[in-house]
């Protein structure tokens, strides 16, 4: 009997060390994203899934607007950034960055106001709109929503309100800005409380805006010198985008272990939003790049002669990589 426990306690011990060395093994990355919303879910699902620990990989989440997270993103101090849309007017300036995934065609936004006067976006010319920061989707969706209304991109002027939904909510409620872009999930949340009586909806930007739509983003020298890394990531990824297409209640669940405060009405709201707008294989047309770059061009005084080939900021390579392997291997998730 004692030879027997020595065994068991030999075998656990190996089993102990054997643990330690796998989580040594794993390379630590991290990933900005810009709020704790069902754009973010593929990566909190990949985390409590396991399947970025499958790649060899522990992921840390970092808050962060895309203000802070291009620079951390040139600095290489982060690995990937979720702020894909300002990434690509720092791109247009000469950074050296790439986009590899574009997770939806179009935002799902909505431009609101509790100012009576204001029922159109004609009603808001030189207002300020809050957003989260300048140049981000946000930004764009506004700019892309004036040009089409035959609007100059100088009609309005922005505030930005830092990450997360949280800031946005509170300044549409208290009115303390003539109009705030916002999603429509976390929207349902405000409704009934005192403040926001008042409030409309001008536009529904989903319905009228076509752009790449949030994604990710991560610098040239990285593509080029660990590509290996980058199909890592996607690969953990993809799994977590097709697990959140296919359990709505779970991927709810994940994102509010992520947010323990967050209402989860507003997270069943955006989820409802984001699916509908999702790209397929994560890659946008030559056509709806061209369109968001030319809005960007304007906002940056770029002349349109002088706008990067879209090969020069959209690197799909080792996505493209990624979406064989999981049309060869047939990969679903489960719950």
């Amino acid at each position: 009997m004692k030879s027997l426990a020595r065994l068991l306690l030999a075998l656990v011990g190996a089993l102990a060390i054997a643990n330690v060395a796998a989580a040594a093994e794993l390379r630590k990355i991290k990933l900005t994203i810009t709020a704790r919303t069902s754009t973010a879910a593929p990566y909190f699902i990949a985390i409590d899934k396991g399947y970025f620990a499958e790649q060899g990989l522990e992921l840390e989440i970092v808050d962060a607007g895309g203000g802070v997270a291009i620079p951390a993103l040139i600095s290489g101090s982060v690995e990937f950034s979720m702020s894909a849309a300002v990434s690509v007017g720092a791109i247009m300036r000469g950074a050296a960055l790439r986009v590899i995934y574009t997770m939806a065609d179009r935002p799902a936004y909505q431009l609101w106001t509790t100012r009576p006067e204001i029922k159109s976006i004609a009603d808001l010319k030189g207002q300020q709109v809050g957003i989260i920061s300048r140049g981000d989707t946000f930004e764009i969706a506004m700019r892309i929503a004036l040009r089409d209304a035959g609007l100059p991109p100088d009609w309005v002027a922005y505030t930005p309100l830092g990450a997360g939904t949280a800031p946005r909510q509170a300044a549409l409620v208290a009115g303390v800005l003539p109009a705030i872009i916002i999603g429509h999930g976390d929207v349902t949340p405000l409704i009934g409380t005192k403040g926001f009586e008042q409030a409309h909806m001008l536009v529904d930007m989903a319905k009228i805006v076509r752009m790449p739509y949030t994604g990710i983003a991560t610098s040239a020298h990285l593509i080029d010198t660990d590509r290996d890394l980058v199909e890592r990531f996607l690969r953990a990824m993809i799994r977590g985008v097709r697990y959140m297409r296919a359990y709505r209640a779970e991927t709810i669940a994940i994102l509010a272990k992520a947010d323990p405060l967050v209402d989860k009405r507003a997270l069943d709201g955006d989820y409802a939003d984001l699916i509908p707008t999702m790209t397929d294989d994560g890659i946008a047309t030559d056509a709806l790049i061209r369109k968001d770059l030319l809005a960007r061009a304007a906002m940056l005084d770029i002349p349109e002669a002088k706008i990067p080939l879209i090969d020069q900021i959209f690197n799909y390579g080792p996505l493209r990589t990624v979406n064989a392997e999981f049309a060869k291997s047939g990969w679903t998730p489960a719950r």
